[in-house]
């Protein structure tokens, strides 16, 4: 009897479990109608490939794509490069349990459909320009999954730095042409633009450098080199005309820090404020503000540039004790220019880059940090990682750069970028402009993601005048939907 119980017990069981599986809700139905199916097979595609053919592209197969039921869909999330052929791709495809058949539908310019039926065998090639769809069925019959068959295929360069006309902007403040000089920096989370008119000054703020700025014309009896505009430790620093190192908190009411008449602000380190001094003796040092218990302004080496450098831009690693920032170029106090990377530590300067750096002398060179792409050609894979761009500046014989140099170690050796990294040819020549990178929120559907825009601010033209510019530069593949 008891043997008779537990067989009893053991049927109920699989005929509940059997019920439950075999229940599958309609799509668009009410949460009480289902379609009922005995049907154990499964018409779920497990791989999904494409043949090699170097013709078309170097490692065909080892291109990822990803099967998602839910939706239907095959696809390959990382894009083919611009210009790949698809109209005639042969295709491997395996299944999470044998079928009865598989069946490719392709579509032609016409939208007339051709029938391919798959076989291990099949030596067919699809076109997949204008349409696929695989329909799967199971052994049984019962089960029937359909799938859209997309072969991406990128429309622009993927890695080409853009800097589209419509992004461009006028300075905030610039409404006549009467501006001089000026400079931006970002304190907190508000990014700050000063500038030099005939008639004063003009200081405007933003939460992003797309804007919409809010512009204040200064008091009167404000004068300062607007060129020199910082930000450090949540304050805004400038050098008055006399040298004088000012201070703001909310970029309209400045003081001076007392006993600090500095030749030039080199840049904000973590805390503190790094600049230099010329003393009586004609010598220039290292200064700081808040200057360290104990600290001693140092000589500057002969060949540190004195002005016109890159800005000041900070690295973190995690086997640096402290942070390492960097800075490009400038003129040397012999008024000639520098092709040297110095890096600060927090206590020393050096000078780092090797013989092997191509990077010229240059006057006003603008430093970015931003990133670059590796393809590996094994799996298709692209991987992302940080480089160091230079870009624009003066060289010795008065003509301006347009090249833009790429370091992927910290601004030790710098290369020759490849044409996708040039500035546009619609930007006019520059030297002596700022870079800002700008993390946006970018969203398709529920996904969303930060985006990294360059913005070039302002700088000089050929003649030393002032470009009333806000450029909007970005890699097209930050603006994809990143794989996951």
């Amino acid at each position: 009897m008891s043997n008779l119980k537990t067989l009893y017990a053991l049927l109920l069981a699989g005929v509940l479990a059997s019920g439950l599986m075999s229940c599958n809700k309609k799509d668009g139905d009410s949460n009480d109608s289902y379609v009922y199916t005995t049907s154990t097979s499964s018409a779920l595609v497990r791989e999904f490939e494409l043949q090699a053919n170097a013709e078309v592209m170097a490692g065909l197969d080892s291109v990822f794509f990803t099967i998602d039921p839910e939706r239907g869909l095959i696809y390959n999330a990382d894009s083919l490069p611009v210009g790949t052929d698809v109209s005639a791709l042969k295709v491997t495809v395996s299944f999470r349990s044998p079928v009865s058949k598989a069946v490719f539908s392709v579509l032609d310019e016409h939208n007339v459909s051709t029938e391919y039926t798959y076989t291990s065998s099949m030596s067919d090639a699809l076109d997949f320009r204008h349409g696929v769809t695989l329909t799967v069925t199971s052994t049984d019959g019962l089960r029937v999954m359909a799938y859209n068959v997309k072969v991406n295929v990128h429309k622009t360069e993927p890695d080409s730095l853009v800097w589209p006309t419509g992004a461009r902007r006028n300075l905030p403040g610039a409404d006549d042409d009467n501006y001089a000089v000026g400079s931006t920096s970002m304190s907190g989370d508000q990014y700050w633009c000063l500038l030099h008119h005939q008639g004063g000054y003009t200081m405007s703020h933003a939460g992003s450098p797309a804007g919409p700025w809010s512009s204040t014309k200064l008091a009167d009896d404000f004068a300062a080199d607007a060129t020199t505009l910082t930000a450090s430790a949540g304050e805004l620093f400038v050098l008055g005309t006399d040298g004088q190192l000012l201070t703001s908190t909310d970029g309209l009411t400045w003081t001076a820090v007392a006993g600090a008449r500095w030749s030039a602000i080199i840049g904000n380190y973590e805390t503190r404020l790094l600049g230099l001094a010329t003393g009586s003796d004609g010598k220039t040092r290292f200064v700081e503000h808040p200057a360290r218990e104990g600290y001693e302004p140092a000589e500057v080496a002969a060949d540190f540039p004195v002005k016109r450098f890159s800005q000041l831009l900070t690295v973190g690693s995690d086997w640096a004790v402290a942070p390492q920032a960097i800075l490009v170029g400038g003129l040397k106090a012999d008024g000639t220019p520098s092709s040297a990377t110095w890096a600060y530590d927090g206590q020393h300067w050096a000078k780092i880059n090797s013989s092997q750096s191509l990077l010229p002398a240059l006057e006003g060179p603008t430093l970015l940090s931003y990133y670059t792409h590796t393809l590996n050609t094994t799996n298709q894979r692209v991987s992302r990682r940080v480089s160091w761009l230079v870009m624009g500046g003066r060289r010795a014989d008065g003509t301006l750069n347009t090249t833009t140099y790429v370091s992927n170690n910290q601004g030790i050796t710098w290369a020759r970028g490849t044409s996708s990294l040039s500035q546009s040819t619609e930007m006019p020549p520059f030297y002596c402009a700022q870079a800002l990178v700008y993390e946006a929120t970018l969203a398709q559907g529920a996904v969303q993601w930060q985006c990294p825009y360059i913005y070039l601010v302002g700088g000089l033209d050929s003649q030393g005048q002032l470009l009333n510019n806000i450029w909007q530069g970005v890699l097209p593949r930050m603006t994809f939907v990143p794989l996951n």
